[in-house]
């Protein structure tokens, strides 16, 4: 089984957002419901029924035309997360990648490193997709076979959940991928197997709402068993930890989730998926320091998915293997932290001061300057308020050639807007 170890933590090749949010359909908990003056609904009946269809029928009062179940998902309720774990083995795969190996003394032989992946993109009519996985599942710096030259492994196959024989495994090939984001894409083109299947896209989250405490269920093929899922909570919703990249000398400093799931050889590249199902999460990592327990990480489903596409995108333009990350020219620090209580949601943030500590040049030459504060970074239409660190990298993975960006920052009391059209290569860094 392939395993890397580093202080702490390893990389394993081998959460849930469960929202209380309020229904903006009507207002008041479940009692002022039955007490207002125009409520048809008394206390007998709150005793009788559950709360959820006490504001249900409420809801249905005031307009909603929805099912039952469907008015228990707007508002975050689930009565049985097993419905969307079920759909959360459907976007999921075995992964194997075979690598050839010498031994000294004794010839090659084959070795094969054990993950999973999650289905990005599905088109079961054609046969197609892409299938996001962990860069150390289908990376192996000791490899002496024809693959030597990348160490990347040109003999991978899937196994759906439910199928894995000898004579059912789906031929993927590498898209590509960064090592320091431990992400890799592989693509799979005209499979009968895909055809015949139920397989489907993982619907993703924005992992920059997830909260800790929530359910969270690891899909993956733990020990090489199978498609399987474990639950836990989410420990921790964003923190850096120091992995040894899968070329096996690289320390490289990486945005995780942390969970209590168990997580094993063989979950690595499997989702971290939340009570309606959607991804917040790509496994990759778990302590192993003796004595510690219930540490697993996943990349956040904001950073995998947008170096993943970023991947896909470059690979369709550039012929490019790997991730180009838009760059202004700056560094940024996070200047101060501290936590933010939300009465409203009862939810506890993190949140940064996010500085620039330097300006290098490049487009940022000029019109940023060191000290600046970082606002929002709106990419088109779409605007993000920068509230930690690492919301600025994964705006620059999502920046394409010939986009437009406006950075807002607070410079000396004031909020400063500055506009950049990256429309060069060099405005690009190709990330390993």
């Amino acid at each position: 089984m392939k395993k890397f170890l580093f202080p702490a933590v390893a990389l394993l090749t081998g959460a849930l957002i469960f929202s209380l949010s309020g229904c903006s359909l009507f207002n008041g908990n479940p009692y002022e419901v039955a007490t207002r003056d125009d409520s048809n609904v008394n206390i007998s009946q709150i005793q009788t029924k559950s709360q959820a269809r006490v504001m249900y029928e409420e809801a249905c009062a005031d307009g909603y035309s929805g099912s039952f179940v469907d008015f228990l998902k707007e508002i975050g309720v689930f009565l049985d997360d097993s419905l969307a774990v079920n759909s959360d083995l459907l976007c999921t795969a075995e992964v194997y990648a075979a690598f050839e190996v010498s031994s000294l003394g004794m010839g090659s032989s084959y070795y094969y490193s054990i993950g999973a992946g999650v289905f990005l993109e599905a088109d079961t009519e054609k046969g197609d997709a892409y299938v996001v996985t962990n860069y150390h599942v289908v990376y192996n710096a000791k490899s002496t076979g024809r693959e030597s030259i990348s160490h990347v492994s040109d003999n991978i196959l899937l196994y759906l959940y439910g199928g894995k024989t000898d004579e059912r495994g789906i031929k993927a090939t590498y898209v590509g991928g960064a090592m320091n984001y431990d992400i890799a894409v592989l693509k799979v083109e005209n499979s009968d197997l895909l055809k015949e299947s139920d397989v489907h896209a993982a619907t993703i989250a924005d992992s920059d709402n997830v909260t800790v405490g929530e359910r969270v269920y690891a899909v993956g093929n733990p020990n090489s068993k199978g498609v399987s899922a474990v639950s836990g909570i989410l420990s921790v919703e964003a923190e850096y930890i120091t992995l040894t990249a899968a070329d096996e000398r690289t320390k490289v400093a990486m945005l995780e989730l942390r969970t209590d799931a168990p997580v094993n050889h063989g979950n690595s590249g499997g989702g971290l998926f939340n009570a309606a199902g959607e991804l917040i999460g790509v496994v990759n990592a778990r302590s192993e320091e003796s004595g510690v327990e219930h540490l697993g990480y996943a990349i956040p489903s904001n950073l995998a998915c947008a170096a993943a596409y970023n991947v896909i995108d470059n690979s369709k333009t550039d012929n490019s293997r790997g991730a180009m990350c838009a760059s202004l020219g700056i560094t940024v620090e996070t200047a101060d932290t501290h936590s933010e209580y939300d009465e409203k949601t009862g939810k506890t943030r993190v949140v940064e001061e996010v500085k620039i500590s330097k300006v290098n040049g490049g487009l940022a030459a000029g019109k940023l300057k060191a000290g600046d504060v970082l606002l929002s970074i709106k990419i088109g239409e779409a605007e993000k308020e920068i509230v930690r660190r690492h919301m600025f990298t994964v705006a620059m993975l999502n920046v394409r050639r010939g986009d437009t960006v406006v950075l807002t920052v607070l410079r000396g009391g004031r909020e400063v807007e500055e506009t950049f059209v990256f429309s060069d290569n060099d405005d690009f860094t190709l990330m390993n």
